[in-house]
């Protein structure tokens, strides 16, 4: 079962209702529309807010936008990169972390 939901609630609910149940987050975002994109640590932890919010987890898809970019509120987009989405392979040499 996949670690990743949306849930047709605001964000501040499901952070509030995650740390209530000890569910670890790994990611979550606002979705237009008002829904939240959660992705949780554990696939138990997804079981539980999952169960929790049954009739509010929503199946269909919903458009996303780009994360911001270590919270500066820079969209990462395909043209700040120069590559396609997916293109970022394994680090070469000559990209060693510091």
């Amino acid at each position: 079962m996949s670690r990743a939901m949306i849930i047709d609630v605001a964000q501040s609910h499901v952070t509030k209702t995650c740390a209530t149940h000890e569910a670890l987050i790994s990611s979550i975002e606002t979705l237009p529309g008002g829904y939240t994109r959660v992705v949780l640590q554990s696939g138990h932890a997804a079981a539980v807010i999952r169960r929790i919010y049954a009739d509010k987890v929503v199946t269909a898809a919903v458009p996303r936008t780009p994360l911001s970019v270590a919270g500066r509120g820079v969209p990462l987009t395909q043209e700040m990169t120069g590559r396609p989405a997916g293109a970022f392979g394994p680090r070469t040499p000559d990209r060693k972390r510091k």
